[in-house]
């Protein structure tokens, strides 16, 4: 490791001293303002200090020594999470040091600039429950830095060693470049926490879309609900795995649930990929539908398209591993009414009687192939080779004209 990443570590460990993981993205930034104005507190102490040395001033170095271990003190507070107390004892030690570099060096060493620090530093270190104190202590810097300019005459140096010329280079040019440190590290601060929260933004609706539509999402954002909505021509796809109650009392509950989890995994790329919605799985059921979107007119094909790569997948996946699933697939299209049912965990769903004709078509078909009805025959019979099985029972529809995909 380098020295300067060796620097750059300690650097961060520094402005990190107290953080939680538990802290808002907002509570972080005034943490780490906080720390990084202490560091910069005993900088200032540490160059008068060195400043007071060199003119024999043991005095003014002495004290630019408490002034330092006064700053140095926030970072200890902050590390056993005072962070309120560690916010005002910051405060205190600014507002502190300007009084005692006032007694010293007088009105004209230019100290009063470090005032305008001190007003605007408890907002950006100050967390948000204690934002009243924050008020107090703006405020009392505000009038002091009035008082101070309008008494300036009372505000004589009491060390006359120190050149005032001098004094107003150091203490305004440290002050900006305080000021400047502060803001630089706070932009830089804001920049990660909207990294942050639009990473986590990026979560939230990439967990969202993997639960809703697009046009459902659309709805809820803007105004908190949504409106069921009829569809007129969709098409559904059900699927089942057959004998699956006796393979579920012949295989561990864990391995079972690996199992559909990666076969599911796939079949909902395989959904992406053909522009078909999953709806839900229930046990080994897989249910997906395709048309709920206006601009999507081939849902019959698309649904037909998806059912092929499933298939396929299960075909070639069962070559390589000791389970071996048979899947039926029933395709049916017609009317269907879609939206969100609940308040809390809720779900999207379809309702009508074209979902309960299709779980009959699934359920009539065969493993391994393709069973579609004749509504949704009509749609597909010029982009895909049926053949017809006739009229075949189905429970609590009678019989049905059923064909399978070739």
């Amino acid at each position: 490791m380098s020295v300067d990443n060796k620097e750059e570590t300690l650097f961060h460990r520094i402005v990190d001293v107290g953080l939680n993981k538990e802290f808002s993205v907002t509570e972080k930034r005034y943490l780490r303002v906080a720390n990084i104005a202490a560091i910069l507190g005993v900088l200032f102490n540490l160059l008068w200090m060195s400043i007071a040395i060199s003119i024999l001033e043991t005095t003014s170095a002495v004290w630019n020594v408490i002034l330092g271990l006064m700053f140095l003190l926030v970072l200890v507070l902050n590390q056993k999470g005072r962070r309120v107390t560690a916010s005002a004892w910051l405060a205190i030690s600014a507002y502190f040091s300007v009084l005692v570099f006032l007694y010293f060096s007088g009105y004209h060493s230019g100290i009063a600039t470090v005032c305008f620090l001190i007003i605007i530093l408890p907002y950006m270190t100050f967390p948000r429950k204690a934002r009243s104190l924050a008020h107090g202590f703006s405020l009392l810097a505000c009038l002091t830095l009035i008082a101070i300019v309008v008494f300036q005459s009372a505000f004589y140096a009491h060390h006359n060693d120190m050149d005032p010329y001098l004094s107003q280079i150091v203490n305004i040019g440290m002050t900006a470049l305080i000021s400047l440190a502060l803001i630089w590290s706070l932009s830089v601060l804001i920049d990660r926490s909207e990294d942050s929260l639009i990473a986590e933004q990026k979560k939230s609706d990439n967990l969202l879309h993997n639960i809703l539509p697009a046009n459902i999402i659309k709805d809820l954002k803007e105004s908190g609900k949504t409106i069921p909505k009829r569809h007129k021509n969709v098409t559904i796809l059900f699927t089942d795995f057959e004998g699956f109650t006796k393979l579920v009392a012949s295989i561990p509950a864990i391995t079972l649930v690996n199992e559909l989890n990666d076969i599911f995994g796939r079949f909902d790329d395989i959904m992406e990929e053909t522009r078909v919605e999953k709806i839900e799985t229930i046990g080994d059921a897989y249910m997906a539908a395709c048309g709920l979107e206006g601009e999507i007119t081939n849902h019959a094909a698309n649904c037909i398209t998806a059912a092929k790569k499933m298939l396929s997948y299960l075909e070639k996946r069962n070559k390589n591993h000791e389970i071996k699933w048979r899947m039926r697939v029933g395709i049916h299209s017609g009317a269907i009414v879609a939206g969100v049912v609940g308040k809390k965990k809720f779900a999207y769903d379809l309702f009508g009687d074209t979902i309960n004709t299709a779980s009959r078509i699934e359920s009539a078909g065969e493993a391994g192939k393709i069973n579609i009805s004749s509504s949704t025959y009509e749609l597909v019979k010029n982009d895909f080779s049926c053949l017809s099985r006739g009229k075949i029972f189905a429970k609590g529809k009678g019989e049905l004209e059923m064909y399978f995909v070739e």
